[in-house]
């Protein structure tokens, strides 16, 4: 059986599969949905996809390292938050931004402390952080769900505008992916991640600090949590920290491995996350368009996560062996 997909994957790579379905898919919405094939459109699904494709970068760092971010929407929302407080305090934008930034980093290293020093199993310790992180921001520095920002406050909103007609979160998204190829492809620390995700044991022999590397994954999927976070508030004015008890995180996953990159680490990277970014974008775009019931979207999008799941097993079956030797 494992043949026959290693057959397939030999011939056709998943991103060029997953973006061919993701342009069959928008020319049949395009065919089928009045509205879909419109430059409003256009521009609300570029907007859409550029918040998600961000996170998932981050999410992606962390995945080809051989771990998992569930508390990545929590880090966001958390930083970004902090931010808009301070915002509203009076502070300047750029002290605030530093600060959110800073408490990023902050949640970042605790998780990767977790994951690299105490040994917990990512998917585990970013649960368990997430709740920790938010449970900490909403009795303390944010009892409120919604935090309004000021009108007027055009230096951090404009991260939510239109520049030449085009999204600002859409260009965000753009270098993002530019500079994220350049660092997994093109830097040596970002071949060291690759070796990490798949065999942490033999990156450790040839003398890799593996936990540094781990640790280093974690605070870069925080970071681009907080861009991505920041790009979502300054384009709806608010943080709505409601949204961290969404399926959004599972979007995040769902882009990351439809478009290629393999939950067993050391697959995949930004050409992935641009494939299933658009795979994901174009699918809810079209279901908010045809007003598809919440609950029969999240039962689509999770035989969706499901089936990349068992596609990426097959594929690419996990080193039982890498594991027991893993952090």
């Amino acid at each position: 059986m494992n043949s026959m997909w290693y057959s397939v994957a030999g011939r056709f790579s998943q991103e060029l599969v997953v973006a061919g379905l993701a342009v069959a898919l928008a020319l049949v919405f395009a065919a089928a949905i009045p509205g879909f094939a419109t430059w409003g459109n256009a521009m609300a699904l570029l907007r859409s996809i550029a918040i998600i494709g961000v996170l998932a970068l981050g999410m992606s760092v962390v995945i080809i390292g051989g771990g998992i971010d569930l508390s990545q929407i929590a880090v966001a929302l958390v930083s970004a938050g902090v931010a808009a407080i301070m915002i509203n305090g009076g502070f300047p934008v750029s002290i605030a931004l530093l600060v959110g930034l800073f408490a990023a980093i902050g949640m970042g290293l605790a998780n990767g402390w977790f994951v690299a020093y105490l040994g917990i199993p990512s998917l585990f310790a970013t649960l368990a952080s997430a709740l920790l992180f938010m449970g900490a921001a909403r009795s303390t520095l944010m009892p409120s769900t919604i935090i309004n920002l000021p009108p007027g406050d055009g230096a951090f909103l404009v991260l939510g505008t239109n520049w030449a007609g085009v999204p600002v979160p859409a260009l965000i998204f753009a270098v993002s992916a530019v500079v994220m190829h350049l660092f997994l492809a093109h830097l040596v620390v970002g071949r060291f991640v690759y070796a990490v995700g798949d065999n942490p044991a033999t990156a450790r022999l040839s003398g890799l600090p593996v936990r540094r590397l781990r640790m280093m994954t974690f605070v870069m999927a925080a970071v681009i949590g907080y861009l991505g976070g920041l790009v979502m508030v300054a384009s709806t004015a608010m943080v709505d920290l409601g949204t961290a008890k969404s399926t959004f995180i599972f979007d995040v996953v769902l882009v990351a491995v439809a478009g290629g990159v393999s939950l067993s680490g050391a697959r995949g990277g930004v050409a992935s996350v641009l494939a299933g970014t658009a795979f994901v974008g174009v699918l809810l775009n079209g279901m908010s368009i045809l007003d598809v019931n919440s609950q029969v979207q999240t039962v689509i999008k999770g035989s969706l996560l499901l089936a990349a799941i068992v596609l990426d097993s097959q594929l690419r079956p996990h080193d039982e062996e890498a594991e027991r030797h893993s952090i």
